[in-house]
């Protein structure tokens, strides 16, 4: 008998004949009752490579947002917020079950709740709540403010709009993606353009502004959108699945420290995840830009703020996730003696009195 997971590379990943985040994250009504809905996932969700622990969380997003937006059948709505709990890790083993919850539906919002179980174990394993909005298009709503104005109409309201910039890496580096490290990984889905440095100590580090500390580097999904039915949504899908990539191993560059295998590799899982989509005009096949910051670390959590901009610096997703996790007191020590180099011992922060799950480093 063949696997959920054998079926999945069957029908998904050979021969590249489909939309893949179309196919991947499809699923097909099982029963409506009132305002629940339960739905069932055409494949199953993946770790993001062999051996690894559980599943990919992009994959769980990916896959809850598309139920969702299943369960609103409005063509001229798309998400704009959503809202996810990793409970338990995911299993390839299975399929998972969806029970999706109408909340509401008004003139301008839907909004659904999901709830991810696997088949074969009935464990509740991720939570999603999603919000989707009429129209969540920038140019749109200027263009018909001016049909408006040019219509005589009374004008209520004004389109306004302001979005923080790119961070200075992205105009260092984006006329240069191509000589970038370029590699391919989560079973073929997903692309990474990386900018050197973040292989090498930082110059002037300073413990105490690691929450300063601006990140960036270049995704995409690797799929041909124009195989599938619905490019816009194709589009939000593989946002989603890319939002939870890579980032967070990249903590010990924010330490001052080169990202390595061995270092990298320290003990983290994703408590929840969210994203705000600003707008619907972007294309998540060709590169943005990740630009991000890990805000804060204590109580063994990790914060961070990811904000996704196309080539021409337009915001168009904003992520804030928080993650568990435990620094080995190793790689805290270089990180003091990294800022030792530049600001000497009287300047350092540090506590390292709880060894290989030190925490405290410069209040961080």
């Amino acid at each position: 008998m063949t696997s959920p997971l054998e079926k999945l590379r069957n029908d998904v990943y050979k021969d590249d004949q489909v939309g893949k985040i179309e196919a991947k994250t499809s699923c097909r009504l099982i029963s409506e009752d009132g305002n629940k809905m339960i739905y069932e996932g055409n494949y199953p969700v993946e770790p993001y490579k062999e051996g690894a622990r559980g599943t990919y969380g992009g994959d769980f997003i990916a896959q809850g947002l598309n139920v969702a937006w299943e369960s609103v059948g409005r063509p001229n709505f798309q998400p704009h917020s959503i809202h996810s709990y990793f409970v338990k890790a995911g299993s390839k083993d299975s399929l998972l079950r969806w029970e999706v919850i109408k909340v509401s539906d008004s003139r301008s919002f839907s909004n659904r709740i999901a709830l991810a179980y696997q088949s074969h174990t009935n464990q509740l394993c991720f939570t999603l709540q999603c919000s989707f909005t009429k129209d969540n298009h920038l140019d749109k709503r200027d263009a018909d403010h001016q049909k408006l104005i040019a219509s005589g109409a009374d004008i209520k309201t004004v389109p306004f709009q302001f979005k923080r910039n790119p961070n200075p890496k992205f105009f260092k580096y984006k006329d240069e993606i191509e000589d970038l490290l370029y590699f391919e990984h989560t079973n073929g889905n997903i692309a990474h353009a990386i900018p050197r440095e973040i292989f090498s100590k930082t110059k002037n580090f300073d413990m105490n502004r690691i929450g300063d500390e601006e990140l960036g580097f270049y995704v995409k999904f690797l799929d041909d959108y124009n195989l599938g039915k619905d490019y816009v949504r194709q589009s939000f899908l593989g946002l989603a699945f890319s939002s939870d990539s890579l980032w967070l191993a990249t903590l010990v560059k924010a330490l001052g420290l080169p990202v390595t295998l061995k270092d990298a590799d320290f003990f983290r899982v994703s408590l929840d995840h969210t994203l705000y989509f600003h707008d619907l005009n972007f294309d998540s096949s060709t590169w943005l830009y990740v630009d991000y910051r890990f805000l804060s670390m204590g109580n063994n959590r990790i914060l961070a703020v990811i904000n996704f901009y196309t080539l021409d610096g337009k915001a168009i997703c904003t992520a804030v996730q928080e993650a568990y996790g435990f620094l080995p007191g190793e790689l805290i020590e270089k990180s003091r003696k990294q800022h030792e180099k530049y600001h000497g011992k009287s300047a350092t922060s540090i506590s390292s009195s709880d060894g290989v799950r030190t925490q405290q480093v410069a209040k961080l």
